[in-house]
């Protein structure tokens, strides 16, 4: 279980809140489309009060709400766990291996040995 830090609650909560109200809107479209619909070639739907009606859209404005912030929220958690996980492999690597800096100044030293010896290879070669 990891710590989680205020910053990262805020950030949950919003991306949250923000796929809530897209859902809901999206949802409250629709619902009002349908009830367009039916409302023009469905006599049982006329018979219908405004009142329920409109307990109708706000069924699928909470449907939509509740709906949309789930889906947000698990593709944050998601993207959070696969950025952890990112930055624990390349930890590991750089334990293992070293970072970009030392593997660069490795290799300047190889270049570097390897350029004196052949330097050095002609003049005793010719002695």
């Amino acid at each position: 279980m990891r710590l989680i830090k205020q910053n990262d609650d805020d950030l949950a909560a919003e991306e949250a809140m923000r796929g809530g109200a897209i859902g809901a809107l999206k949802y409250c479209t629709v619902a009002t489309f349908l009830g367009g619909v039916l409302q023009a070639t469905s006599p049982r739907f006329r018979a219908i009060r405004p009142p329920q009606k409109g307990w109708l859209m706000v069924a699928a404005f909470l449907g939509g709400f509740g709906n949309g912030s789930d889906t947000a929220f698990t593709n944050f958690e998601r993207r959070d766990r696969e950025m952890q996980i990112k930055l624990a492999n390349q930890k590991r690597h750089d334990i293992l291996y070293g970072t970009k800096e030392e593997q660069q100044a490795q290799l300047e030293q190889k270049v570097a040995a390897a350029t004196a010896l052949s330097a050095a290879a002609p003049t005793e070669a010719s002695s």
